[in-house]
């Protein structure tokens, strides 16, 4: 009984708290429901859907299954990097939370600007579940900067050799001025290990740019913070490549995972009858893909629709919006369902860790 009491005696207290947790989980899932909204309401509202009654009667769904399975190979071979780090940095080995990691990471790329909060979310996460503060921070590093070489050398690859993959001048010049700035993290990470002075000069230009652009409030302090951001990333690195093999292997996962992505938009085509060959649409999805990096919207929303017409043009009407929505629910939407889904469920196993003892001590 007096046990009992003094739980009635604390109730207040843990009512408060259990409310502003469930306003906060209230918030967060409206926060996630309005960039959902707002970034369909910018895919598909330009062009309505002429829906027949079934708009797979008669199509190949074995092609959609091949492009589930290009977005599961992805999502295996990404989570494979973690796994394999665990392993090599000597810390706890979980197929779980290497594959909560990978998908939490791409969800926060989705909901921030410009992809700015996954990585941080990841260090966090790490540290959360008892990951030391080292490989805390290697692990999501290393696995960010080994995906952005993989996806440059794919991108110079498919400029150098299939430059006329895309007709449009527009799209390919916007894509080579994305390859510039995408390939600054990675170049500057390697700058910053062989000529650190070089690469400090190089992020002392660009924040003056900003300056002068007066895109930047502080420009001490966003330099300050750009050259500890870029030390980080190469002590993180660091950490990783004294294996050669496994920074190796992980350039491989990343090449698999980009490829993987890139490979989706073909088979979604050929659910609807297109007929584009399977490396010129591999090809064209890069330089489109490569065209709306610079774009800072959470998911490219707005500008990776737009381009992705120049793949999915070749349809119809209904054939391409379908198309359309399948390809970004593979490669967008995906994230953020699962995202939340993985929150709900360690809500869930939250309140059952609470209730146990509550049980037993009742008991």
């Amino acid at each position: 009984m007096e046990r009992r009491s003094e739980r009635d005696n604390t109730s207040p207290k843990t009512g408060r708290r259990r409310i502003l947790r469930i306003l906060a989980a209230v918030a967060f899932v409206v926060a996630n429901a309005v960039v959902l909204y707002f970034t369909a309401r910018s895919d598909f509202s330009k062009n309505p859907p002429a829906i027949p009654q079934n708009p797979f009667a008669g199509r190949n769904l074995g092609y959609l299954l091949c492009a589930v399975g290009c977005l599961l190979l992805a999502i295996t071979a990404e989570s494979a990097k973690f796994l394999l780090m665990m392993k090599r940095l000597n810390e706890r080995v979980s197929v779980r939370q290497a594959f909560e990691t990978t998908m939490l990471g791409k969800y926060y790329d989705y909901i921030t600007p410009s992809g700015a909060g996954g990585q941080p979310y990841q260090i966090w996460n790490f540290h959360a579940h008892g990951y030391s503060g080292g490989a805390s921070s290697a692990m999501p590093m290393a696995s960010f900067v080994t995906l952005q070489f993989a996806f440059v050398f794919i991108a110079i690859v498919v400029f150098l050799f299939r430059n006329d993959a895309v007709d449009a001048v527009g799209i390919r010049i916007a894509a080579y001025v994305g390859l510039i700035f995408y390939s600054l993290v990675p170049i500057l990470i390697v700058l910053s290990a062989i000529a650190p002075k070089t690469s400090a000069r190089i992020v002392g230009f660009f924040v003056r740019v900003g300056a002068k652009l007066r895109l930047l409030k502080d420009p001490a302090r966003a330099f300050e913070r750009a050259e500890n951001a870029l030390h980080r990333y190469t002590d993180s690195l660091g950490m990783i490549a004294k294996s050669k093999s496994l920074l190796s292997l992980m350039f491989l996962f990343s090449i698999v995972y980009q490829l993987a992505i890139c490979s989706i938009p073909f088979f979604v085509m050929r659910i609807f009858g297109g007929q584009l060959g399977f490396v010129q649409s591999l090809c064209m999805c890069v330089f489109v893909y490569f065209s709306v990096t610079i774009i800072p919207t959470p998911g490219n929303a707005g500008a990776a629709e737009g381009s992705f017409y120049i793949l999915f043009n070749q349809l119809d009407t209904s054939g391409l919006f379908w198309a359309m929505l399948i390809w970004r629910f593979l490669t967008y939407y995906i994230f953020l369902l699962t995202g939340l889904a993985i929150y709900g469920v360690r809500a869930i196993e939250r309140v059952l860790k609470k209730r146990r003892p509550a049980e037993k001590e009742d008991a």
